[in-house]
């Protein structure tokens, strides 16, 4: 059974997943990003290269959170 289990979530659980988490990054507000990226330890010139921002708005988008 639990052999089972484990079978149906790596086989059609975890695409899904994966998917979602995919479809919640492309839609998510540039403020969510920034805080998922200063999290993971980017600095904030390196979020701004990777989102195509200016420094400044990822400076502002820091301090709100």
């Amino acid at each position: 059974m639990t052999a089972l289990f484990i079978a149906f979530f790596w086989k059609l659980l975890l695409p899904l997943l994966v998917v979602v988490a995919v479809l919640d990054w492309l839609t998510a507000s540039d403020q969510r990003k920034v805080m998922v990226l200063r999290k993971s330890g980017l600095s904030q010139r390196a979020i701004a290269k990777r989102l195509g921002i200016s420094r400044h708005a990822v400076s502002k988008l820091c301090n709100a959170l």
